[in-house]
């Protein structure tokens, strides 16, 4: 697999982008990369902007923007584009500002609705403790992590739990997850502008998600004209983590449907 710091890729053919979620980093779509590879595509997941370089203030269109940009240097032209929470904000914004480069969205713990006015202010009460230098705080990464994992994995899969603690409290700057969560808590709602996506769209939600229960992506499911949604049991936000096995075929079913020549 090549590996740099700012993505990583795995295979050829047609071209399968992942963008990652709040706090994690491009390794989390090992378990799809590898899946995907093996089922000839070019399978490619990259790291935010937070994670390559200095932490500064973005918004959401400047991520569109980075994904653009990222594509455009690898010579992509068209793509599935897969993004996981704050990642699926940006494959939503994407879908609408440049529908012409895409072949289909993969929108995984993902929501086009806007967080109330209470969760904005519990979100940045808590991210703005983050203001500080070096890494997360242990006792944000140990708080946040019930957050990013359903209870059936806090319960039975507490490696992984565990591996993610350490990797959020040694190697990421806690300046890079405040500037990531700013980056979405204010979030506007574009359900009611999804009927204009024109690409086949596969949704995927774990059951057991705290932080976006599966009723909020139903909206989004159901807004956006070719929708198939993939609920997943005993799996939290996390999910592709957490179920490999089951997100792995929902993405490789849907894929098998399109026409990606």
């Amino acid at each position: 697999m090549a590996y740099h710091d700012r993505y990583s890729e795995k295979g050829s053919g047609p071209a399968v982008v992942f963008s990652h979620g709040t706090l994690m980093d491009a390794t989390m779509f090992a378990p799809q990369l590898d899946h995907l590879a093996e089922r000839g595509y070019r399978a490619l997941a990259y790291n935010s902007r937070v994670l390559t370089g200095a932490p500064a203030p973005h918004t959401l269109g400047d991520l569109v923007e980075d994904c653009r940009a990222l594509l455009d240097d690898l010579g992509i032209g068209r793509c599935v584009l897969a993004g996981m929470s704050v990642g699926g904000f940006m494959a939503l914004e994407f879908a609408l500002a440049y529908p012409e480069r895409l072949q289909g969205l993969i929108l995984i713990a993902a929501t086009s609705q806007a967080y109330t006015a209470e969760e904005r202010a519990a979100y940045h009460g808590r991210f703005d403790d983050l203001d500080v230098d070096g890494m997360v705080p242990r006792d944000f990464a140990e708080w946040v992590a019930p957050f990013c994992f359903g209870e059936t994995t806090l319960a039975r899969n507490r490696p992984l739990v565990d591996h993610w603690i350490e990797r959020w409290a040694t190697t990421v700057p806690a300046r890079a997850v405040l500037f990531q969560g700013r980056s979405w808590i204010d979030k506007e709602d574009i359900t009611a502008r999804l009927a204009s996506v024109d690409v086949p769209a596969l949704v995927v939600h774990g059951e057991e998600d705290v932080p976006l229960p599966i009723a909020r992506a139903l909206p989004m499911a159901d807004a956006l004209p070719d929708a198939t949604l993939a609920r997943v049991a005993q799996a939290g936000h996390s999910v592709n983590l957490e179920a490999p096995q089951a997100v792995n075929a929902a993405i490789a079913a849907f894929l098998g449907r399109l026409d990606l020549s």
